[in-house]
This record gives structure tokens, sequence and C-alpha cells, in this order.
């Protein structure tokens, strides 16, 4: 049996459409804003502690987490804090490059105990189209940008505000489950 750690519903999605079958496991994990490291670091590190989190939750089976986040001009970029936040990320990556880090771990576990242990990441380059910001708050009417690294959403149908992606689409969803697919 596979395990989601997540909530996210944008990962369920993903898994869901890919033909795997999954049970749900919510993590006790919350991720550390001041974390220091490269992104690709950051988000593995966030990936693992949120299996470990859920690792007693089960006799056996396996576990898989993520996390992702946004990389641009040097800083991490995680979820906004607020609204305006949310303007704000929008506003430094609008018509710009960025890169998308989703961190992945997987757990094997039996009779309890953890027999592998795969971690790895993933780097996408996306370009938003430019945006004003009337624009910007127009796209919030659509999207709820709060629980989303960058401030949007790049599987949405609403406003289309992606131009160009370099990778793994699903990576910048927030979960490579081509990547995945390979590893299980």
């Amino acid at each position: 049996m596979i395990y989601l750690a997540s909530t996210s519903p944008r990962r369920k999605s993903l898994l869901k459409e890919a033909g795997i079958c999954f049970r749900i496991l919510k993590p006790d994990y919350d991720e550390n804003p001041n974390l220091k490291g490269t992104p690709s670091c950051v988000v593995q590190i966030h990936a693992v502690k949120k299996v470990e989190s859920c690792q007693k939750k089960i006799k056996s089976g396996t576990i898989l987490a993520a996390d992702t986040i946004v990389y641009h001009q040097g800083k991490i970029i995680g979820k906004p804090k607020d609204m305006k936040d949310a303007h704000f990320i929008l506003g430094k990556l609008q018509g710009r490059w960025h890169l998308v880090y989703t961190g992945v771990a997987m757990f094997w576990i039996v009779s309890g105990r953890l027999t592998k242990k795969i971690v790895f990441s993933e780097k996408t380059k996306v370009r938003l189209k430019p945006l004003t910001s009337k624009g910007i708050t127009n796209y919030f009417k659509k999207v709820n940008p709060l629980d989303k690294a960058g401030a949007y959403a790049i599987q949405s149908s609403h406003g289309g505000i992606v131009e160009e992606v370099k990778g793994l689409f699903s990576n910048a969803v927030g979960l490579p489950i081509e990547l995945i697919f390979k590893k299980l």
C-alpha cells in the first residue's frame, strides 16, 4: 500500500491521474521557513520530516511525501503569509524565469521497520507572463494564492499566467510523478 503524507489537493490529483492507489496520512510537521541550505536540500529535508512524522502510523507500506518551493534571485520563496505578501511575490515573479524545486521522500516500512529510503529533488524552470498590479488582483479573485509556493497555481486554467515551462510540468505542480513511477 502507498500512503501519501500530504493533504495537498494537487498531489492527490497527480497520483489519481497516474492511476496510483493510495491512502492519505496527515503529516504532523510544519515546514520551517527559516531552514538554511540550498533549495534542493531544503525541500528534501522537509519531505523527509513529513514522512518521519507519519512513520509510526503504519505497520507496512510505502510512505511518500513532497515539498515544493520557488527559487528566484537567490531566495527561496514558499507560501505567502497573507494576500499582501502574495501580491508582492507574484509582482516579483511576473514576466521572469524562476525555478521550482520539489523534494520527494519515499520510505518503505515492513512490520514497523524502515527497510528502504529514497530521497531526491527535481527542478523545473518556469516563466510567468508579464502582469500588471490589476492583473495580479484579478488573478487572485480566481485562484487562492495562500497555499501555493510562489503565490500561483501552474495547473490552474484560471488566468493562464504561465508563459513557458522547461522540465517536468508535474514537478512544478508539486510532485514529479514520472520520476516517482521510476523509483516505485
